[in-house]
């Protein structure tokens, strides 16, 4: 996985890469297969979940 995740195309995993079947759902779905890439996004929500006025709720 790597060190930095840019998040600059939502038909791509960020974390791996992998061409997502569909953008929104298909990242859901591909996250609930991988549990690395789970584990990459539940870290990166933490980070940014302060940055978010209200906090997050996705």
């Amino acid at each position: 996985m790597a060190a930095t995740t840019t998040w600059n195309d939502p038909n791509h995993c960020p974390f791996c890469e992998t061409e997502l079947e569909t953008p929104g759902a298909g990242f859901v779905d591909h996250l609930g297969q991988n549990p690395d890439c789970e584990d990459g996004f539940e870290a990166w929500r933490s980070n940014v979940a302060g940055d978010v006025p209200g906090g997050w709720s996705g």
